[in-house]
């Protein structure tokens, strides 16, 4: 992972990637900017039909072999550079979770719990198998997915409900609860701490 890659992530995902072992970190960085980016193609989207070109596109591109992915786009350079560390399954269910929400004004619980389960098994069930833990990870994974969105959304996931679920205290699945401590609004020096103990 480059600086400038890491540099596009906020502050606490890049905390949670320093946590992540060394030959992970550039892997997991990319599962963290892809589902920004489909954040961002959510946030943008003007005519939901755009946006889910957009999102067909990101599907093809991200399944295609790395001789036949267009060139010029940083994120599908950083996917060939981490070869088959990420499964396709994990992209896939990255796009059917952002393409759940695609065309709402306000995002009904049914989407939202679609979209929590899909985030949390592409990214943080893929982490938990990278390492692999058999601890399931999916609770705190749907955590951060609704609370993240809730942040990002605040207009549109007015009726999002989030279920509490104690946070885990293995160093191995430190940047999973360090993701999800960071959408709950802690101090700095809170999340620190937390990164640090685990408490």
């Amino acid at each position: 992972m480059t600086a400038d890659t890491a540099l596009e992530l906020y502050p606490p995902a890049r905390l949670a990637i320093a946590y992540a072992p060394r030959d992970l970190r550039s892997a997991f960085a990319l599962l963290l900017q892809v589902d920004q980016r489909f954040a961002e193609i959510l946030r943008n989207a003007r005519e939901p039909m755009i946006a889910q070109i957009k999102m067909a596109w990101w599907r093809e591109a991200l399944s295609s072999t790395a001789e036949a992915r267009p060139k010029g786009e940083p994120l599908l350079q950083a996917l060939n550079q981490v070869c088959d560390r990420i499964p396709l399954s994990a992209f896939e269910a990255l796009a059917s979770a952002w393409e759940h929400l695609l065309g709402s004004e306000r995002f009904s619980q049914e989407a939202l719990d679609a979209h929590a389960e899909l985030r949390a098994e592409a990214i943080f069930l893929t982490y938990a198998r990278w390492i692999g833990t058999v601890q399931d990870v999916r609770p705190i994974g749907r955590i951060w997915a609704l609370e993240a969105l809730r942040i990002a959304f605040p207009e549109r996931a007015t009726d999002c409900h989030v279920p509490s679920v104690p946070l885990p205290k293995a160093r191995a699945l430190r940047p999973l609860s360090i993701l999800t401590m960071s959408v709950q609004n802690p101090s700095g020096p809170r999340l620190i701490l937390h990164a640090l103990t685990g408490i």
